[in-house]
């Protein structure tokens, strides 16, 4: 029987398990991966005592700090199946075990959604890629294109433009989304070109990616244009579906108020996976926190 399981290896999750831990809590941390998204982040310069580090690089930092502390126990490399209230506690299933816990923290995150065009499914790992950092130097010296120019999309175009002879943003909207500082670095690129107001209907190729279809949403017309990879950036989808418990928002984030509280007394929540508004690592870390000194006054008060 453990005080807490905290469900998740990024910022939040690890923020928590360390706050749970120092708080004298007996606590067990499963996730799948440490990281999370930032495995799929060249670089953060925005998160405090880092002025820029490798996403990678800082994954492995949570980790090394999490595990420094040797009273909790680290379940690696394992999914949480689905979760069940019991009278007073909570069972935490995953495909091979099951484990009681007072109290849980989830704080899964986000993922990638996916993209829903002609072909898009069938080029995936063939030109259609979800991480620039991962796949982008596959297509070094080649033409991309970036679907979605808000926050992670216009850092991603950043990242492709130093390896690739030319990139597009393709943007739904008619203008790019992000802090200004990448905007106007984006701006500056001269093999950067941005092409807003613009609808993608279909990837373009049989075994491998060669263009994109899109509609000018301006004009109606339709157009294309030739590249050899395709990166995605049209969003997240929070990793809640293993849960049945908890109220959750149209788009899947677990509604929590302001202590991280669910709607299920003793399951808390954290991080992009929860109705936060703001998404940032540091935010997170500090949800993250909040939820494992909340968990903890709970279990004191009972």
């Amino acid at each position: 029987m453990k005080d807490v399981i905290i469900i998740g290896g990024s910022g939040a999750g690890v923020s928590a398990g360390i706050y749970s831990v120092r708080s004298g809590l007996n606590t067990m941390l499963i996730t799948d991966n440490f990281g999370g998204q930032l495995l799929l982040t060249e670089k953060i310069e925005n998160y405090p005592g880092f002025p820029s580090v490798q996403g990678f690089e800082l994954a492995l930092k949570l980790r090394e700090h999490l595990k420094s502390y040797k009273e909790i126990e680290v379940l690696e490399g394992i999914k949480v199946t689905s979760i069940e209230k019991k009278q007073e506690t909570f069972a935490v299933k995953t495909s091979e075990n099951e484990f009681e816990a007072k109290t849980v923290i989830v704080a899964t995150g986000k993922r990638p959604r996916k993209l829903e065009v002609k072909n898009a499914e069938k080029l995936t790992n063939k030109g259609v890629h979800y991480c620039a950092v991962c796949d982008g130097p596959l297509y070094k010296g080649k033409n991309s294109v970036v679907i979605g120019g808000g926050y992670s999309g216009t850092e991603e175009a950043l990242f492709l433009s130093n390896l690739m002879e030319k990139v597009f943003i393709l943007e739904y909207g008619d203008s790019l989304r992000g802090e200004e500082i990448t905007l106007k670095q984006v701006k500056e690129k001269s093999n950067i070109e941005v092409i807003t107001n613009a609808e993608l209907l279909e990837v373009l190729g049989n075994e491998k990616v060669e263009g994109i279809k899109f509609k000018d949403k301006n004009s109606g017309k339709e157009k294309e244009l030739k590249v050899e990879s395709v990166f995605v950036n049209i969003g997240e989808i929070p990793n809640s579906e293993f849960i049945d418990l908890v109220e959750k928002t149209k788009r899947g984030e677990i509604i929590i108020n302001e202590k991280n509280e669910s709607s299920i007394k003793g399951l808390f929540a954290a991080g992009d996976v929860s109705n936060i508004p703001l998404h940032q690592l540091v935010i997170s870390a500090a949800e993250g926190c909040k939820a494992a000194l909340n968990a903890n006054d709970f279990l004191r008060k009972k």
